[in-house]
């Protein structure tokens, strides 16, 4: 093999070295610590549908469901509630309709979240929008209507079954 022929390859090789770093895309972020839990001074939730009630407290970095619903509901079910409500984007419906347009004048369900200080946060959770892609809500004591995720709803009745 002739040096022309050896510097060639050389030289392509450093080509490919290169487009194969400037086309690689940089590595992803490292996730979150496990003990990174949503909504982390909450430290109770309670979910009311008509006469049916779950109540949760944190302990030691988990829930403790209080009987007699704690075989059928799981932490991470709490979690997952608690993601859907905390960490999903709400919409704020803009409309000057009746509550009973959106199913808050008796709502479908209420979530308590009691938190390490201050009083407690109630959000009202209402019927499905039309396109059945999320369901309104609404914080207690404030007149703004919002969109919530579809899986709001979704967790509350696998809480509440």
């Amino acid at each position: 093999m002739s040096w022309s022929r050896a510097l060639l390859y050389a030289a392509v090789a450093a080509l490919l070295v290169i487009a194969l770093r400037v086309t690689t895309p940089p590595a992803a972020p490292p996730p979150p610590p496990s003990s990174a839990r949503p909504g982390p001074d909450v430290v109770g939730v309670t979910v009311s549908v008509g006469d049916h009630r779950v109540e949760a407290r944190r302990a030691d970095g988990r829930w403790q469901i209080a009987p007699p619903h704690a075989e059928g509901v799981s932490s991470d079910l709490v979690d997952a509630l608690l993601a859907a409500v905390l960490n999903a984007p709400a919409e704020p419906v803009a409309s000057s309709g009746a509550l009973d347009e959106f199913g808050l004048d008796q709502p479908y369900a209420r979530i308590e979240l009691s938190r390490r200080e201050g009083k407690p946060v109630t959000v009202l959770v209402g019927r499905t929008n039309p396109t059945d892609t999320g369901v309104y809500g609404q914080l207690e004591g404030n007149p703004q209507v919002l969109l919530m995720g579809l899986n709001v709803r979704y967790y509350v009745d696998l809480m509440t079954r």
